[in-house]
């Protein structure tokens, strides 16, 4: 079974109908469902999400928005995970050895996810993500 980490750019994606990569997040997600690949996020990239969509949305699309990641995260279609002392202190540990500074602290909590559930994909637009060697999907 496919496993695929979703983080804040892939959601802000499929929720903003103007985001310039919206049908191929469209289309990708909907692959996704039809293959019953299983789907992760963490909260620190849905609540970064939901700020994007906000922002670049409106409110009310955000609010829609968090209503549905509820009903997903409630029927097990996806998978949450909460950001622990344990997985803060692994997220630390690996980023202060990268010294690239284009990397920020949520980049090294995706792979602490993605490394610990043994994902496959990562559906994101953050090119600072092939840095690691993860496949990113879709390509655009």
């Amino acid at each position: 079974m496919v496993k695929v980490f979703i983080d804040a750019t892939g959601w802000h994606a499929l929720a903003n109908k103007e985001h310039p990569f919206h049908q191929h997040a469209r289309e990708y997600f909907q692959s996704l469902l039809d293959s019953n690949a299983k789907m992760y996020t963490n909260i620190l990239e849905l609540n970064l999400a939901i700020t994007e969509i906000k922002r670049n949305c409106d409110l009310a699309t955000s609010i829609e928005f968090n209503k549905i990641m509820d009903e997903s995260s409630l029927s097990s279609n996806l998978n949450i995970s909460w950001y622990t002392r344990r997985m803060r202190k692994a997220t630390l540990k690996h980023f202060f050895t990268i010294k690239d500074p284009d990397i920020d602290i949520k980049h090294c909590a995706i792979l602490e996810d993605v490394r610990k559930k043994k994902i496959n994909f990562i559906f994101s637009f953050d090119d600072h993500l092939k840095k690691f060697g993860n496949p990113l999907m879709p390509q655009v």
